[in-house]
């Protein structure tokens, strides 16, 4: 029985990483991903920390993307645009497709608290 290459390498691993996220994202339907940016930041300002399964509730019913990955892109593009910052901590999404994995919590840029 072959057992496939182990292959260790962070940098590459980083590469891969992003190649990935850049691929997703010129491909993404942009009317799906300018919903679900606008609903970053709406979750952005009304918590002060969240995972994407409080993204995902905040976007209207539309055609979701063909590839649910690209919620990756579109939390890259609301860090670039410092709306979010990635924290440490994670927790399991209660997303039934997403069977209970951890998902990052973001840190709001945009809170204020008691609005």
């Amino acid at each position: 029985m072959n057992q496939p290459e182990l292959n260790f390498d962070a940098p590459a691993a980083t590469h891969a990483r992003d190649d990935a996220i850049n691929r997703v994202a010129a491909n993404v339907e942009w009317d799906w991903a300018a919903h679900a940016l606008e609903a970053v930041w709406r979750t952005a300002i009304e918590l002060e920390s969240f995972i994407v399964d409080e993204v995902w509730s905040r976007i209207p019913e539309c055609k979701g993307p063909h590839e649910p990955r690209a919620m990756g892109a579109v939390m890259r593009r609301a860090r670039d645009n410092r709306w979010i910052e990635a924290t440490d901590q994670y927790r399991a999404s209660d997303r039934v497709t997403a069977h209970r994995n951890p998902r990052r919590v973001w840190r709001s840029l945009l809170f204020e608290g008691g609005a």
